[in-house]
């Protein structure tokens, strides 16, 4: 296995485990690509990054450092900015924004497609269960699409565009931000609004956690806000004084102690949900060949490992090693 050069800073973390927490530089860099990645998806085992770099969509097995089968090419692999693995790697999805093409994972064949027509996607999520998939589009509709019968239905949940969208394990709820400044929870059978919360702007970004129980939202100004979802209130906020912070992506784990999340400027993050603390705060690796990579995936592999992907194609691993107070 080929390792790159990685320039790291050491932190010392505190806070959640009432000690000190040192976290270690990442132990694996792998490069997937030599041209700028639009979108990548590390499975939840950490075992595989779908990536696009709007040319071809690849594969890769991360601990054999290989490509799982030939890259997908041609018309369907090209301005792919959305994609996605299936919790049990089952399907992966891809999209223009405006076309979603479902394979199977094992072989890479193309199950089906689906076409949104005028209306243009800007984010999709998959439930856990490989059932369901919620479309956001630019006109404040969302689709939910039923993998097992093929059934569409859409919605209306907001005024103006959804930028982020987020879907419960089942498949029964779905969270969505709206540049109409709210984010709402609502009920993927009949629309039916469940909860909303209120921004003072756009909301760029929304996560919630597998259970249901907790959310997150990132508005464009500084509402960065943690939500108790069953009775729509604010937990806590992020505990930062930055007038600006943008997420690609963002994750609960640790049983909603912590949120990861993946930013512009070769950043990843943990923070802490009780009080919104940073808890640590790694720099990926840069090739030196653009200073405006970003970190675009994150997922919490295992209990004490962190897997990234970049925009320059790069895929790591973190390991952080608490020292838990009895």
């Amino acid at each position: 296995m080929k390792y790159l050069l990685i320039y790291f800073t050491t932190f010392m973390l505190t806070g959640c485990f009432g000690s000190n927490v040192q976290t270690s530089k990442s132990t694996v860099q792998q490069r997937y690509s030599q041209t700028v990645v639009k979108a990548a998806d590390i499975s939840l085992d950490g075992q595989y990054t779908l990536l696009s770099d709007n040319k071809q969509i690849c594969l890769w097995d991360n601990n054999l450092n290989k490509k799982v089968y030939d890259c997908l090419q041609g018309l369907e692999a090209q301005l792919i900015e959305l994609l996605g693995i299936s919790k049990n790697k089952k399907y992966f999805y891809t999209s223009n924004r405006i076309n979603v093409h479902l394979y199977d994972f094992a072989s890479g064949r193309l199950i089906t497609v689906w076409n949104s027509g005028d209306n243009i996607i800007n984010d999709i999520a998959m439930s856990e269960d490989e059932n369901t998939l919620v479309f956001g589009f630019r006109t404040g509709q969302a689709s939910i699409v039923s993998i097992k019968n093929n059934n569409i239905t859409t919605y209306k949940p907001h005024r103006l565009d959804i930028n982020s969208v987020s879907i419960s394990a089942d498949g029964s709820k779905a969270f969505t931000g709206s540049s109409d400044k709210t984010a709402v929870l609502w009920k993927t059978a009949n629309g039916d609004v469940v909860q909303t919360f209120t921004h003072k702007s756009r909301v760029n970004h929304v996560t919630m956690s597998v259970d249901g129980k907790m959310a997150f939202t990132l508005d464009a100004i500084k509402d960065r806000f943690f939500w108790l979802l069953k009775i729509g209130k604010q937990f806590s906020e992020l505990n930062s004084n930055l007038k600006f912070i943008e997420f690609n992506d963002a994750v609960f784990v640790n049983k909603n102690r912590w949120l990861l999340s993946a930013l512009p400027k070769q950043k990843l993050q943990l923070w802490q949900v009780k009080d919104g603390e940073l808890l640590g705060e790694w720099q990926a690796f840069i090739t030196g060949e653009s200073y405006r990579s970003s970190v675009i995936d994150i997922q919490l592999i295992k209990p004490k490992e962190i897997a990234t992907m970049t925009s320059e194609g790069v895929f790591e691993r973190w390991t952080i090693n608490p020292i838990v107070k009895n």
